[in-house]
């Protein structure tokens, strides 16, 4: 499973939207489109109330604009006929007054309201005029039709934005009402054109010849004859007011003929009776057109309320429309989403938490078949639950394959788990046949080839053991007292081939719990191991430590070798981190998932740094944290009582003396037997040896007492010895007497003697014989035969390997020896006590009496002594102390503490041999099988 982010779309990028955003899009685009149009028809309902009303608002000035046209023509008319009166001129005035006030009317268009105001103006300025003596009838004519037109202009201004039909033929009605009231003022200057002429002798002439000029009387008439049968379109038929107009022009024009004729025989015209029916005319037209103004004003008024009322009427519906798109369009989403959101909150969890999670289960379970799922909260049988049933079977799909393999997986495991045992088991009995035949031989070159493969022998154990936790397996181990630091790393160093390159300072105080002393020493072979073949053959892998904040250890492993890569060793890091997950890099990086696993187990840091900074042979620098909670300190493993205090004389079974003692030779490097070893010549029948450790008595041999460290083997060999009765292994560190450490002789087929948790003071001890390089077997212990077969103690507990490297603190020997030149760092640190016994020695007065006698003694009879084989695997019992030679063996010179030079390549040898055969013989063949009947 990936857990990389897939790219960011980008915002254009339809395919990359969410699923809300994709429903959102869909219903937002229709019901946004709603919206808009609804809004556009509520707008424009809105606009047209609001057009109406402003309409309503500036029509009101219209019937006394029409009304102040008519008077002004009727003050004008009758100032040229002489019949002006003060009441018609007052009535002009008042109606001045009454325009002007409504043209500040705030809805009135600015325009049309200063037109209007000017209009009036010219209006005072005629009245003006008409107050001036000898003004031209023309000049007033004129100036009044001026003042009728721009009024007709201003009122069409009002009404013609009105956009309405209604409105639109009321305003025509008000137009034609008022053009024909306008013939009136037409007919009126026409007549006072004919009273002037009949007022002068000249026009009387003219008036008896017929010559009088009536035209524009006839005209004007003849035009408001026409206007009154357009006006016939907008009112009833048979209207009495426009059948009155009509009537009247007709009396007009009977009135004119009877004038002209009368004029002409001398009478007058009857200019009264034109006025009074020109008057007559004027008012019904006046009423025409106030009626046509108020008209449109109601049209108006009633079409700016009819406008608001649908506004609102479809503001409602344009809002409950798109209130009831919204829900529905959130119930469908809903209805989609919802299944949509829990399936794939049902897939993701599925994915990342309830599948990972089962698949540990089902790692952990006997029963990986067992488990069971939660499906997806979607139950509908429509497309989104048909994908909801796939991803359950994809589910249990995954689950079964899961149980499947992890099935699988267990039976490898086991096979893999049997194979490593049995390859494990193998490579042990390798070991121990690689050990008798290192014991065996005496060629050098063919024991170095014997040691190669001893190393090889040991790294195939470790790889077998590297498999066992590749599989899984965790070895039980029946270890449980404190480890020193010291043996522990020296054990972990004991485990490479080419230990002589590790340098170790200092170990720090305290031990390790024994609990994972193995583990730990794994560990850090695995890592050193690493160190060693990752840097120039040349050049040395450095231990170093510190204690950390928190009470542990820090160990750092250091090489100078090409160094890793900053990225690859960041992902090293990583995956000493993880604590050893299997992946594709398991199996070419078989170390790093030991170690890493080994790790995670016991809770220890292991990380990775260049040892320098330069680009050149950097180095690696392994830092390994052990907690706080794995370290005893030395108070704790004293106050912990489960160290046994091992016997300071344990019993063995007497040697009987030689039944005929051969004379004694002055020569001292006496011949040897068929084994090797000398031909002693005591003065006086062997007695029974003393125990180890036990001081002679009065008995008068000069057998001495065998002290623990006298020969210089118990303090170098381990430091823990095995109870023979509980078959516990308590680990004591004993400390010799020298600075150097000390390394013990190697005895084939049988353990290090034990050493105690308390030494006593050496006495003084005879001279020994000088030794042979052959080894010589010890006699068997006497309670061997009342205690099981015991195991070896370095096969039972690896850690007591490093009992081989142990320092001991001795007083410097009397002489120091040279190093040999090219020696092994281990080689270097131990040969001065590798070739010196730090006993002393003591002459005898006459027969010369050692505490060796005994020895050589046991070491004829234990030759003789068949060895007991293994019934079951073939191979010698191994007994610890069975062929153990008691007492020790002293120069035979008292001059002082006596160093005896060998040869460096044999010393070599016989350390390697030692190191391989401690590190390798760990247990015998009854204790690995119990181990692995105990694992399983």
């Amino acid at each position: 499973m990936s857990d990389d982010s897939p790219p960011r779309a980008k915002f254009w990028d339809i395919e990359g939207w969410g699923l809300r955003w994709k429903v959102t899009a869909v219903l937002a685009v229709p019901v946004t489109v709603a919206m808009v149009l609804g809004g556009l028809r509520v707008q424009g309902e809105l606009s047209n109330a609001v057009h109406f009303t402003e309409a309503a608002d500036q029509i009101v000035v219209v019937p006394d604009i029409v009304a102040l046209e008519a008077s002004m023509g009727t003050v004008t008319s009758g100032y040229a006929s002489g019949t002006l009166t003060k009441e018609d001129r007052a009535t002009a005035e008042s109606l001045m007054n009454d325009v002007a006030e409504q043209a500040r009317n705030p809805e009135l268009d600015p325009a049309v309201a200063s037109s209007i105001n000017q209009t009036v103006s010219d209006g005072r300025a005629l009245l003006n005029l008409m107050d001036s003596p000898g003004v031209a009838t023309d000049l007033l004519a004129e100036r009044q039709r001026a003042f009728a037109a721009d009024f007709i202009r201003e009122v069409d201004d009002i009404v013609r934005p009105i956009e309405d039909s209604e409105v639109v033929d009321k305003g025509y009605q008000l137009t034609n009402a008022w053009q024909a009231q306008r013939r009136l003022f037409e007919q009126a200057m026409g007549l006072v054109i004919v009273k002037d002429v009949y007022a002068s002798p000249e026009g009387r002439e003219k008036a008896r010849t017929g010559n009088i000029p009536t035209s524009a009387v006839v005209a004007a008439a003849g035009a408001e004859s026409s206007l009154l049968d357009v006006l016939d379109r907008y009112y009833p038929k048979g209207d009495e007011r426009l059948q009155t107009l009509r009537n009247n022009i007709n009396d007009r024009n009977a009135l004119i003929d009877k004038g002209l004729a009368d004029a002409a025989r001398g009478g007058v015209l009857p200019i009264l009776q034109l006025r009074s029916s020109l008057i007559a005319s004027r008012d019904v037209y006046q009423e025409l057109t106030s009626e046509a103004a108020k008209d449109i004003a109601s049209t108006v008024q009633v079409r700016a309320a009819e406008t608001r009322s649908a506004a609102l009427r479809d503001t409602a519906i344009v809002l409950g429309t798109l209130l009831a798109a919204l829900v529905l369009a959130l119930l469908v989403s809903r209805s989609l989403i919802g299944p949509i959101r829990r399936l794939r909150y049902g897939a993701l969890k599925a994915a990342r938490r309830d599948l990972p999670d089962a698949i540990e289960q089902i790692k952990a379970s006997d029963d990986p078949r067992a488990l069971s799922f939660e499906p997806v909260a979607v139950h509908s049988s429509e497309e989104i639950g048909q994908l909801a049933r796939a991803v359950d079977d994809i589910h249990g799909q995954a689950l079964k394959l899961a149980g499947e393999q992890a099935q699988l997986r267990l039976q490898i495991n086991d096979m893999f788990e049997t194979l490593a045992r049995r390859s494990k088991s193998l490579v042990d009995q390798q070991l121990g046949l690689i050990e008798n035949l290192e014991f065996e031989e005496k060629d050098p070159k063919r024991l170095e080839s014997l040691f190669r493969l001893d190393h090889l022998a040991a790294r195939m154990r470790r790889n077998g053991e590297n498999l066992l936790i590749l599989a899984g397996t965790r070895v039980r181990r029946s270890q449980a007292a404190p480890i020193p630091l010291g043996d522990v790393l020296r054990a972990a160093i004991s485990e490479v081939e080419d230990y002589q390159r590790v340098q170790m300072g200092a170990t720090p105080e305290g031990a390790l719990s024994g609990t994972v002393v193995t583990d730990v020493v794994h560990l850090l072979a695995e890592l050193v191991d690493n160190s060693l073949r990752a840097s120039p053959p040349d050049t040395s892998v450095t231990f170093s430590f510190a204690r950390a904040v928190d009470g542990g250890v820090l160990l750092e492993i250091a090489d100078r070798g090409i160094g890793i890569p900053a990225d690859d060793m960041r992902a090293v890091n990583e995956r000493l981190a993880s604590g050893g997950e299997v992946g594709p890099e398991t199996a070419r990086h078989m170390g790093l998932f030991v170690v890493s696993r080994l790790a995670k187990r016991h809770g220890l840091t292991v990380r990775l740094r260049s040892t320098f900074d330069t680009a050149r042979n950097p180095g690696v620098t392994v830092s390994i944290h052990i907690p706080n909670a794995l370290i005893v300190s030395q108070a704790a493993r004293q106050d912990t009582g489960s160290q046994r205090k091992i016997p300071a004389a344990p019993v063995r079974t007497a040697i009987p003396a030689p039944a005929a003692p051969a004379p004694r030779k002055d020569n001292p490097q006496l011949p040897a037997t068929r084994n090797g070893l000398p031909t002693r010549t005591p003065s006086t029948p062997a007695p029974s040896p003393a125990p180890a450790g036990v001081v002679a008595t009065a008995s008068g041999t000069s057998l001495p007492r065998r002290q623990p460290g006298a020969s210089g083997i118990a303090a170098g060999a381990g430091s823990s010895a095995v109870a023979p009765a509980a078959q516990s292994r308590d680990t004591v560190n004993v400390r010799g007497s020298g600075a150097m450490p000390k390394l013990p002789v190697r005895r084939p087929q049988a353990a290090t003697p034990e050493s105690q948790s308390e030494t006593a003071p050496a006495e003084s001890q005879p001279q020994h014989a000088p030794r042979s390089e052959n080894r010589i077997e010890a006699p068997p212990s006497s309670n061997g035969d009342d205690q099981s077969p015991v195991r070896h103690r370095y096969r039972t507990n690896s850690a007591k390997t490093a009992s081989f490297f142990q320092s001991r603190i001795d007083p410097p020997p009397a002489e120091a020896t040279p190093r040999p030149g090219g020696g092994t760092p281990i080689f270097s640190d131990m040969v001065s006590d590798w070739l010196t016994d730090p006993t002393g020695t003591e002459g005898a007065p006459g027969v010369w009496h050692s505490a060796g006698d005994a020895g050589w003694s046991a070491a004829e009879r234990i030759n003789e002594t068949p060895v007991e084989v293994d019934p079951e695997i073939g191979l010698p019992k191994r007994r610890p102390g069975d062929r153990l030679v008691p007492g020790t063996v002293e120069g035979a010179h008292n001059t002082g503490t006596l160093r005896r030079v060998r040869d460096p390549e044999t010393i070599r040898a016989n350390l390697s041999r030692h190191q391989q055969g401690v590190r390798n013989g760990r247990a015998t063949r009854l204790a690995e099988r119990n181990s692995i009947e105990g694992d399983r």
